[in-house]
């Protein structure tokens, strides 16, 4: 397969200096948001900004817009759009697996997703 044929967005590292914390915050609010570390920015292929952010626990990223789209690369380098519900389950639900979490982050992860989940359905 050649890259001409993948589906997607090119993305193009922008910057890895200055984080930026808005749209993880709006996504999953500022209790989750400090699970996390942001990584960069990248810039897609049709001029989106893109934030990366890595779970602590789970090592799974979040890629986020400023306008908290979410989006997941693909395996030949680009980017798709995903549903911001299924990003923060992808990016969050094996974090009691692996660490254990306490009852107050199961249920900020449940709300952050329901949010979520309501927000894709008034986008349809």
């Amino acid at each position: 397969m050649t890259e001409d044929r993948c589906s997607g967005l090119r993305g193009r590292l922008v910057q890895y200096t200055t984080p930026v914390w808005g749209p993880l915050v709006e996504a999953v609010g500022e209790r989750l948001a400090a699970g996390f570390m942001w990584m960069h920015e990248a810039q897609l292929s049709d001029g989106t900004c893109l934030h990366a952010y890595k779970h602590i626990h789970t090592r799974r990223y979040l890629y986020l817009t400023v306008d908290v789209r979410a989006f997941e690369p693909m395996p030949c380098g680009r980017f798709v759009a995903l549903r911001l519900d299924f990003a923060i389950e992808r990016a969050m639900c094996t974090w009691w697996i692996l660490s254990g979490w306490e009852a107050e982050d199961a249920e900020a992860v449940g709300d952050a997703v329901d949010r979520a989940a309501e927000r894709a359905a008034a986008a349809t």
